[in-house]
This record gives structure tokens, C-alpha cells and sequence, in this order.
């Protein structure tokens, strides 16, 4: 079985790191560009599973030899970014930070990022994943987990199966497909990073390989497929978004794509579109698109934590500029060296040799980075200068009271906020924003001489009855079970008069009706709004006073960030620079407050507004006062800060202590 060069697949390969790379630098129009990396496993199972088969039809495979070809195409160009990405993190990156990256590092070097990202759950898309250097490294530790069992699973075939490849790929690329399917509804994480739900795609090119197309199309068939391939995949480019559900059936559109554009090349008149493809300056960038992939994201990353906003038209542009002459620079002299009749390490026993001591240097560094929690000693003065986020009350007691939440259900007591040695007559209850004021409630509960349950629970569990949330990964925890708890604990407990329900309101997140009311089609809003009805029905049946409280501001950064970077570079922070304004608050929050209109309309419910507090005479949102931060991070207030909005609760002890809790009146709405 021969094996041609074909220039078309190198300009393929082009398409797909340019999404990348334009995707991850916020071109318009490539929001989808993420679908580059399928392409890859296209491309790259395809053109394995060709020289596999021929080895295996020739006798000739080597384990070695597979492995030997790997690493130098791999390795070289892969650890000089690692070093890159250590020493710029060094600088740049708080203890918590550096100690993520110490973490990435080896799980980089071990081919297992895919399994830390999902372990440790990482959203790709959200924020904070966003700003890791190492991200993108997920899709080598899947490429190269698959090919630590394809190579065997061919050979076991050969062997013992009648060299029937294609019926057992084709049932194991259905396997995965169905997988990742089945994951991207109930399972988003795990489906997005993990190797099984991935499989199908390197599939989809080794099935190309195999010959599923028997014969090469016409001509005129070639340039149709070639044409709907390429559409396909553009399709994917410019419609899809982070809130596309993928990879599962979603991802066909991109695989189908890059597997048509292949069979259409194949024949002996090239397609005008792989012609297009074939050209010299696409083949260059194919050439480059593993260096160009691997240097991109580093230098996105670092420069979107260093701005801390999103990128200028033409700072994008200069690292799409700065990201190509760094791969050129790698291919030429990097990766070219270990590759050819001059190479480098020619021996396999010295290139063996030289990998394994290469990869227990990193790891081993990269353990060293972690188990000294990102050595702080880097900048003692910059560490001491974030202590107080470090070291926050409220946050160092909020996983001990988790704890006792767990047991509701077997009869635990929840901790108790507020005054002491004073019978509980209110209780919060919520997410970790709700758990970030119980500095307010402690302060007003011991100057009312009130007392109250801390029921927050952190994990973004809701106070949203019915409602199971998809895409908070998997804690241990069953949010349906976990609300009711609450519920039952509040009606057995009569002397709780008043229910403070406090979360963050705003954001929307991938949620499933638990009740069968709703299907899997229902939206985030339709969900949400029917959450909050069925809790604060039941609160007011059990004859419950609710008090909602309206979220926070988010800030565009972190604090902590901005104050470790500032002492590096020897400034003061200027924390207007992570400010975010009452516009995008108000935008953030709009559906919340539709719904609440609607709830005050049906049921006696007062609305507390802290956020007006925390704004100031320019409507940019407070994050710091009088050399104290109001923050723990990007949506969480400090116990600083939240002592900072405890007036705006005044109304609701003042209605706790009055009247012997007369049910029938009103707050006013503080304002």
C-alpha cells in the first residue's frame, strides 16, 4: 500500500489551525473556530492508520518504531513551549495560579491535560480556563491516549479477527459517536475532554484510510464533495458558539466535512477547491500548524491576563503575527532537526533515553511547583500583599458548613448566623453568593440581637426547586435532593419566620427539570423561572416570610491577580481597570428581574437591592475602599465587602424583630 504526499491535506490541516487560531484571538465570524481540533483527529487518524496498514500488511510493524515517529514529531517543539509557559508563569502568576500551572505541567508532560482539565473541571470556555497557558494540550492527550491502544487494537485485528478492520471500526466509531451523544446532555465535561467521546472522529479518518470509499469519485462528484465539505466546515466556523453543545452530533458537521474534502482528493484530478488547498502558502501553514497550534494559545493566554479584557482588533492581529513567526522559527529550527537524514538523536536507544529524562524533568518540576502550593516565596511581598483575600473568614468556614448541609436530611443542625445563644428565627439559603453574605447577615443579626441557619451551599446549587444542574460537573451531590432537604428542614422548624433566598441570579448555566414537567428542550429561563415559583410556593405555604436579594456586580478579574501583578511590576493596582458598570450588571440581570416582578405580583416577597451599595457616583462597580478589598474574586464579596452592604438588610431584622412576626405586612423594597 503506497503511500502519496498529498500538498491538499497540509492545506486542510491550514483550515483548521487558522479557526484556531482566529477563534481563540476573537476574529468576528469565528466563533465556532474550535471545530479545528476536530479536523485534526480527522486528518491525523487517517494518515496513522495508512502507514499502520501498511506496516501490518508488510509484516513490518514495530511498537518502537510507532513510537519512535511520535516522539519526534511531538516532543521537539512541545517542551521548549513548556519552558516558555513555566517561566513566563513564574512572573506573572499568583501562588494559586502557579501552582494550576505546576499541575498542568505535568499533566502535560504525562499526556494527561484532557484528565486534569476534566477532573479538576475546567469549562473550556468559561473565564478562568480561558487564561490557562496550557488548555489547548487537552487534544494531544487525547490524540496520543488513542494511539497508545490504536496500534494494538490493528494488529490484534490482523491477527485474530480475519482482518475484518472495517466492520470493528465502524462499530467502535458508532460506540463513541453514541457516547459522546448521549454525554454532551447529561455528561458535558467528561464528553468534551475525554478520549472515548472523542475516539469516533480519529475514526472517521482511519475508516477513510480503510477504504470505506471503494473507488475515487469523478471529477464532477470530486468538486461537489470537496465543495460540501468545505461548507460544512464553514458552516461550523461561523455558526456555532460556546453555547453549541458539543462535540456529540454537532461535531459531525465539522468531521463530515474535513472526511469529504479527503475522499474528494483522492482521485487523480485534483477537486478546485483542494487545488485551492494545494497552494504553497496553505501548505506552509499545514506544515507549521503543529507549532503554529502550540504557540498560539500561550501567547492568548498571557495576553489576555496580562490586559485583562479581551482583545483590540489590532492586538489580536499582532499575536496572530507574533503566533506565526514563533511556529516558523519552531518548525525550521526545532522541529525540522529531529526529522530527516541529518536528524538529530538518530539512534532510538539515545532518542528513548533523551525523552524519558526530558519528560521526569518537567513532571518532576511540575510536582515540585504543586506540592510547594506555587511557591510564594517568588515574591514574598506579593504574596503578603493578597493574605487578606488568602486568608478571608467567611470563605475558610463555607466547605466546613457544606459539610453539615450534606446531613440535613439525617437530622444535622445547620451552623447558625448572627446573634448568640439566641433562637433561630431566620435562614439563608442559596448558592456560594448567598454564602458570601453572611458576613452582612452576622453583623445585623448580632446589632438586632437575631439569630439565624446558614443554609448556602456553594457548586452554583440554586435555591431553584426541581431543578438539576448539568454543567456544575460532578460533586457528589444531588441538587433536586439537596433543595428538598432545605425545604423539609424549614417546615420542621416553625420558629424560622423569615427565608432569605440569595444566588447568582444573572448567569445562565445548563440546567434540567428533575419533576418531568419540562423536557430537554426547555431553555435556561423557562427552567429558572419555574425554579424560583415552585420554591417560593412552597415557602409561602409553609407560611415563610421571602426575602430575595439581588446579585452582586461581577468584576471583569480577578482581584488577587491584579494585586500580585501590580507589586511585580512595582505599581500601584488600579482596580477600576477590573470595574465592571451598572450597563452590563443591569444586562446581565434583566431576566432575573422579570421574574421577580412576576413573583411580586403573585406572593408577599420583598427584593433587597445590596448592588446599590456597591456602585459608585460614575456607576462602576466598587472593588476596593480604603485599602480593603471588597472581593474574593470575580462575583464573590469578601467578608470586607460584604460588611460593606449589611445596611441594606436593615429593614428586613427590623421586620424579624417586630410585631411578633406579623405575616401579613409588607416590607418596603430597599432601594
Amino acid at each position: 500500500m503506497a503511500i502519496n504526499y498529498r500538498a491538499d491535506i497540509d492545506g486542510l490541516r491550514a483550515v483548521a489551525v487558522l479557526a484556531v487560531l482566529f477563534f481563540h484571538t476573537d476574529i468576528p465570524g469565528f466563533s465556532g473556530g474550535y471545530v479545528g481540533v476536530d479536523i485534526f483527529f480527522v486528518i491525523s487518524g487517517y494518515l496513522i492508520t495508512l502507514i499502520l496498514l501498511k506496516e501490518i500488511d508488510r509484516q513490518d510493524f514495530s511498537i518502537a518504531r510507532f513510537y519512535e515517529r511520535r516522539i519526534r514529531r511531538i516532543f521537539p517543539a512541545l517542551f521548549p513551549m513548556l519552558a516558555f509557559v513555566i517561566l513566563v508563569g513564574s512572573y506573572l502568576f499568583d501562588a494559586k495560579a502557579f501552582k494550576e500551572l505546576g499541575q498542568g505541567v505535568q499533566a502535560t508532560t504525562l499526556f494527561a491535560s484532557n484528565l486534569d482539565l476534566f477532573w479538576f473541571k475546567s469549562d473550556y470556555f468559561a473565564a478562568p480556563s480561558l487564561q490557562k497557558p496550557l488548555l489547548h494540550t487537552w487534544s494531544l492527550a487525547v490524540e496520543e491516549q488513542f494511539y497508545i491502544f490504536f496500534p494494538l487494537v490493528l494488529l490484534f485485528i490482523s491477527r485474530y479477527l480475519q482482518r475484518r478492520y472495517l466492520l470493528w471500526i465502524i462499530l467502535a466509531s458508532l460506540l463513541s459517536l453514541g457516547v459522546s451523544i448521549w454525554g454532551i446532555h447529561y455528561k458535558p465535561s467528561p464528553t468534551f475532554y475525554l478520549m472515548p467521546t472523542r475516539a469516533w472522529e480519529l475514526l472517521a479518518g482511519s475508516l477513510l484510510a480503510l477504504g470505506i470509499v471503494q473507488q475515487a469519485p469523478s471529477p464532477r462528484i470530486s468538486n461537489a464533495l470537496s465543495l460540501f465539505g468545505i461548507a460544512l466546515i464553514g458552516y461550523s466556523i461561523t455558526m456555532y458558539d460556546d453555547s453549541t453543545l458539543f462535540p456529540g452530533y454537532n461535531a459531525i458537521a465539522p468531521v463530515l466535512g474535513a472526511c469529504l474534502i479527503i475522499v474528494a482528493g483522492g482521485g487523480a484530478q485534483m477537486p478546485y477547491l483542494n487545488t485551492v488547498l494545494a497552494l504553497r502558502p496553505m501548505v506552509f501553514i499545514g506544515l507549521i500548524s503543529y507549532s503554529l497550534y502550540l504557540w498560539h494559545w500561550p501567547l492568548v493566554a498571557f495576553g489576555k491576563y496580562v490586559l485583562m479584557r479581551p482583545f483590540t482588533g489590532y492586538e489580536s492581529l499582532g499575536v496572530i503575527v507574533t503566533s506565526l513567526v514563533v511556529a516558523t522559527f519552531s518548525w525550521k529550527y526545532i522541529e525540522q532537526p529531529f526529522r530527516g537524514k541529518q536528524m538529530m538523536l538518530p539512534e532510538r536507544k539515545q532518542l528513548f533515553a533523551a525523552a524519558a529524562a526530558v519528560m521526569i524533568f518537567f513532571a518532576g518540576f511540575g510536582q515540585l511547583v504543586f506540592r510547594q502550593d506555587g511557591m510564594p516565596y517568588r515574591s514574598p511581598e506579593a504574596n503578603n500583599a493578597m493574605m487578606d483575600i488568602a486568608t478571608d473568614p467567611i470563605w475558610s468556614q463555607f466547605e466546613e458548613n457544606e459539610t453539615f448541609l450534606h446531613g440535613l436530611k439525617d437530622g444535622n443542625t445547620p451552623r447558625t448566623i448572627g446573634a448568640k445563644n439566641v433562637r433561630p428565627s431566620f435562614a439563608l439559603w442559596g448558592d456560594s453568593h448567598a454564602g458570601a453574605l453572611v458576613g452582612a447577615l452576622s453583623i445585623k443579626g448580632e446589632e438586632f440581637g437575631v439569630s439565624g441557619y446558614n443554609l448556602a451551599h456553594g457548586h452554583a446549587l440554586r435555591p431553584l426547586l426541581g431543578i438539576k444542574g448539568m454543567s456544575t460537573y460532578d460533586y457528589g451531590i444531588d441538587e433536586t435532593e439537596q433543595n428538598r432537604s432545605v425545604i423539609d428542614f424549614l417546615g420542621a422548624h416553625p420558629e424560622i419566620k423569615v427565608v432569605i433566598l440569595a444566588g447568582i441570579w444573572g448567569r445562565p448555566s445548563e440546567i434540567r427539570d428533575a419533576t418531568g414537567e419540562y423536557d430537554e428542550s426547555a431553555s435556561f429561563e423557562e427552567l429558572f423561572r419555574a425554579g424560583l415559583f415552585r420554591t417560593v410556593s412552597a415557602l409561602d405555604a409553609l407560611g415563610k416570610k421571602v426575602v430575595i436579594v439581588r446579585d452582586v456586580p461581577h468584576l471583569k478579574d480577578y482581584p488577587n491577580k491584579l494585586i500580585w501583578m501590580s507589586v511585580r511590576m512595582h505599581e500601584e493596582p488600579c482596580f477600576r481597570k477590573i470595574a465592571s458598570d451598572r450597563n452590563a450588571y443591569e444586562e446581565m440581570n434583566r431576566f432575573p428581574e422579570m421574574v421577580f416582578a412576576e413573583l411580586q405580583e403573585k406572593f408577599d416577597i420583598t427584593i433587597i437591592s445590596p448592588q446599590e451599595l456597591l456602585f459608585d457616583n460614575e456607576d462602576k462597580a466598587i472593588v476596593a475602599r480604603e485599602g480593603q478589598v471588597l472581593y474574593m474574586d470575580v462575583s464573590h464579596l469578601s467578608t470586607y465587602g460584604s460588611a460593606t452592604v449589611a445596611p441594606a438588610f436593615d429593614d428586613v431584622f427590623q421586620h424579624i424583630i417586630t410585631l411578633g412576626m406579623n405575616t401579613d405586612s409588607r416590607l418596603s423594597m430597599a432601594k
